[in-house]
């Protein structure tokens, strides 16, 4: 007996239940053997690793690749370049003398608890010189359009009237518009901004897939497509862009991409019985192990960085302000009823803990009654949640998507918009695994950098950038948090059969590292570096 591949002389990583071995050997794409049985097959290609230690496929679970690709276009105005107001006014001004007259300034990344407050807009319209400017808030809920943008989307900087349901135009004590654009009030001026081609969008996904295959990641859900100027970076043909990408040999990641629930069609399917339907009648599990259709996303809140998650205590120096639902309970009732009606599998983004309870008080209603073989519902980021409300999201089964990263990058933000009697009930691990609940691990990139490694490590340590700890009773084991990374991730898109394990009858996807992570100290992860990544035995990055 024979097989494609046989990799070899190096340490396959034991994680859970599996065993580490030295050789792997792979047909099809799948693992076939392993140690002494691999050892016992004809190869047509062996591949001597050196030596080096390998994981399973780690699989970031909410990744928007499309806007991390159009982000690698857009000026960059967050942590590590910008660290003042008047830094990012200057690199406004630097960017319009280059950009023709005319033509947008679109940027991203700029954190306002950092910088002290939001760019305001009529500094921009003196440093834009006359260009609309568009800048996207770290966390993507919130963005600040100068008065040339205003104009461009036909909305009047005196007299900006109403925002959508579930956003606010932030006003002066004059009544005129400060150019803060929260939430759904970012889509009065997302219209107007440049259009992306197809072509463009399926060169984005390709740079950004090669970007995350870069970090060590062979698979990816995107949480979010088809939604254009609700999600940033997205068009009405996402999946078209993708299955191009795909086609063109450019998407060097596995996909799981995830509808925004905006995109589905409303289908009466009887008298008074409407479900959320998608093209063709495709629903969750549509597609191959490369490319196929995940939950449907309904986004219910905003940010906690931007204040705009909803909350039941006010935020931090802003008596009143407990952010914002983006749809009437009522109505984000029937759309997660109507998902299910029509097959999806759930993917609800909720961030405050208002909003979680709102969220896991529909699912205690719809579990009875779900039209779904397996119910498995995601909270997307399940940020700020006290211990009564894990225990009843863990007893419905509730698959949780928290970015640990986040701490990382951004928790003493937490801390000035929470306060110390709150943040630590930001992002919890531990206590879920002790639950029994299955976390995936995930980034939400571009909103943080991305990198699997360094949010394994933030697992572990829980540690912010202003050096005090976030939780410290909810550290995990670097063990565990690979598990989230790999068997976590798989878990949370329904494909735990065939993905995230060393093991028999599995896709043969391996995060190739220059040492081992369960020796190394947390500390030193971010210095690792990924040798290789390998999807389905070939390999998509050598070092």
């Amino acid at each position: 007996m024979r097989c494609d591949v046989r990799f070899e002389n190096a340490h396959f990583v034991g994680l859970g239940a599996d065993a580490a071995t030295d050789q792997v050997a792979v047909s099809g794409g799948r693992i076939v053997a392993i140690g002494e049985a691999a050892q016992a097959l004809a190869a047509t290609e062996v591949v001597d690793l050196g030596g080096a230690h390998v994981v399973p496929g780690l699989n970031d679970a909410h990744f928007h690749l499309s806007y991390y690709g159009r982000q690698l276009e857009s000026l960059y105005l967050g942590p590590g370049r910008i660290s003042s107001l008047e830094e990012l006014y200057l690199a406004i001004e630097e960017r319009a003398r280059v950009v023709p007259e005319g033509s947008w300034i679109l940027g991203h990344g700029y954190y306002s608890l950092d910088l002290g407050a939001h760019p305001d807009r009529r500094e921009l319209d003196r440093r834009a010189n006359g260009r609309p400017v568009f800048l996207s808030h770290q966390c993507g809920h919130l963005a600040v359009a100068n008065t040339a943008a205003f104009i461009a989307a036909g909305l009047d900087v005196e007299h900006p009237g109403q925002a959508p349901v579930g956003g606010e135009i932030a006003i002066d004590g004059s009544g005129s518009a400060t150019g803060l654009l929260i939430e759904t009030a970012r889509e009065l001026v997302t219209g107007a901004l440049p259009s992306t081609t197809l072509e463009q969008q399926t060169t984005a996904i390709g740079a950004a897939s090669a970007a995350a295959a870069a970090m060590g990641l062979t698979s990816i859900a995107e949480p979010g497509i088809c939604a254009p100027g609700a999600l940033p970076g997205s068009r009405h043909d996402d999946l078209l862009a993708y299955q191009r990408a795909r086609e063109a040999g450019a998407l060097r990641v596995r996909a799981t991409v995830m509808p925004l629930i905006d995109g589905l069609n409303r289908v009466e399917q009887a008298p008074g019985v409407w479900a959320r339907a998608g093209g063709l009648g495709a629903r969750t599990g549509f597609g191959d192990e490369r490319l196929r259709l995940g939950p449907v996303k309904i986004i219910a809140d905003g940010s906690l960085s931007g204040r705009s998650a909803f909350v039941s205590e006010d935020y931090e120096h802003e008596p009143g302000n407990r952010g914002l639902l983006q749809y009437l309970p009522d109505d984000l009732r029937d759309m997660m009823f109507e998902a299910d009606r029509a097959g999806w599998q759930l993917a609800i983004h909720a961030m405050g803990d208002s909003t979680a309870e709102l969220v896991i008080k529909i699912l205690e209603e719809l579990a009875p009654v779900s039209t779904l073989v397996q119910f498995r519902p995601r909270i997307e980021h399940f940020s700020l949640v006290e211990p009564g409300l894990v225990a009843r999201a863990a007893a419905l089964g509730v698959v949780p998507v928290p970015q640990s990263r986040f701490i990382g990058q951004f928790g003493h933000g937490y801390r000035r918009c929470l306060g110390d009697h709150r943040v630590d009930q930001v992002f919890p691990i531990r206590s879920l695994l002790d639950l029994g609940m299955v976390p995936a691990g995930s980034s939400d990139a571009p909103i943080s950098d991305g990198d699997p490694l360094k949010g394994i490590a933030d697992m572990v340590r829980r540690v912010a950038p202003d050096e005090r700890t976030v939780a410290p009773e909810e550290r995990v084991t670097v063990e565990q948090a690979l598990l989230s990374y790999t068997q976590g991730s798989a878990y949370a898109e329904g494909t735990e059969g065939w993905k995230g394990r060393v093991r028999e009858g599995y896709v043969a996807d391996f995060t190739v590292l220059d040492r081992d992570p369960l020796t190394a100290p947390a500390e030193s992860f971010g210095d690792m570096t990924v040798e290789a990544t390998i999807v389905g035995g070939a390999f998509t990055h050598e070092k």
